[in-house]
């Protein structure tokens, strides 16, 4: 089996030069980071398949002799390349997938430039955008705690409010906490959809994302106050009376605070949906967290996490294959893939 990739980094634009059209470069790319499988056992044999580009399928062909005649059987196994994975059921080439993620993950993206340069339909475009998200947002509940013995952390929750072209009454409010690391910026956002900001909330949140032993900088907000309680130093700065502690310069929330500003200014932006506010948080989240030029390596890593490749796993022995035959350009979406976000 091939080794996986260990950490490739690429920019849009190199991306763009190595990929485009080029659907050869892009199968060995989802090859070498476990979004296609690298070989897959005939569950009938137990013998290693054969690989047919052409159709993007694995067979076996496997002749043996039947007993007492003079007939060969030929085992009649196949199973689809994208079987489980993150291009079942998909139409378009790889090329286009790794171009529309690339295209995705910036900051700055739309759909009329996926529909104008990749030849998507609109519906398409839509399908892939919640694809994509399904992995950012499965990667923010799965998400690595920050923080660490003497790693200084900044917590806070703000308050979004949105209205209608900006104007008239209030739309629907929304809480968001979160925190982020001082020296590495590396963060964690976690909506609260109840608008609960009590310590029965707040408290289990800090425990799930901040590591014991980490020095935890906050306002002077009453559900932070028994921290010290769980395994945290922690220290306060009363926004009332000073943004930086005049005792202690260490002592503020400003690196979270810059990011707030940062949210919201991208959040700001016209057709962002309510209930799709996680998908947007996860996907803010995720390439604030990574490097641009190791941002696709880790989507994909994690797309394989997500939808890891059922021919990758020995199914037990004399156990029949059950899976479809047909070529992956017969459908149009992963089918267990969530439904697509306006």
């Amino acid at each position: 089996m091939a080794s996986l990739c260990s950490g490739c980094r690429n920019s849009y634009f190199e991306t763009i030069a190595v990929y485009l059209n080029d659907d050869a470069a892009a199968t060995a790319f989802f090859k070498s980071h476990g979004v296609l499988p690298n070989d897959v056992q005939c569950p009938n044999c137990d013998l290693p398949c054969h690989y047919r580009a052409t159709t993007h399928s694995w067979y076996c062909a496997r002749r043996e002799k039947i007993a007492k005649t003079k007939r060969w059987r030929t085992c009649s196994f196949t199973r689809s390349d994208y079987k489980g994975t993150f291009l079942e059921g998909t139409h378009l080439k790889p090329s286009q997938v790794i171009s529309f993620v690339n295209h995705w993950l910036q900051k700055e993206w739309n759909h009329k430039t996926v529909i104008k340069n990749l030849k998507f339909a609109p519906t398409t475009s839509v399908d892939w955008r919640s694809f994509c998200s399904e992995v950012t947002e499965r990667w923010l509940e799965n998400q690595e705690p920050i923080g660490g013995e003497g790693i200084e952390v900044e917590i806070d929750e703000t308050l979004f409010i949105k209205r209608k072209y900006n104007r008239g009454r209030l739309a629907k409010q929304l809480w968001v906490f979160g925190g982020i690391e001082r020296l590495t910026k590396k963060c964690f956002l976690e909506p609260l959809l109840n608008k609960d900001r009590s310590a029965r909330t707040l408290v289990p949140i800090i425990k799930q994302f901040i590591k014991p032993g980490t020095v935890v900088y906050s306002d002077s907000w009453r559900a932070y106050s028994q921290l010290c309680d769980h395994g945290y130093s922690h220290f306060v700065i009363n926004h009332k009376k000073h943004f930086v502690d005049p005792n202690n310069p260490k002592v503020h929330t400003q690196n979270i605070e810059r990011l707030w500003l940062d949210l919201k200014q991208w959040s700001k932006r016209p057709g962002l949906r309510d209930k799709y506010y996680k998908q947007y948080i996860a996907r803010y989240i995720f390439l604030h967290n990574y490097e641009e030029e190791e941002v696709l390596h880790k989507f994909f890593i994690e797309a394989a996490r997500v939808y890891e490749p059922q021919s990758n796993t020995k199914p037990p022995s004399g156990v029949p294959d059950t899976s479809s035959t047909s070529s992956p350009e017969q459908s149009t979406s992963p089918p267990e893939a969530s439904t697509s976000s306006a």
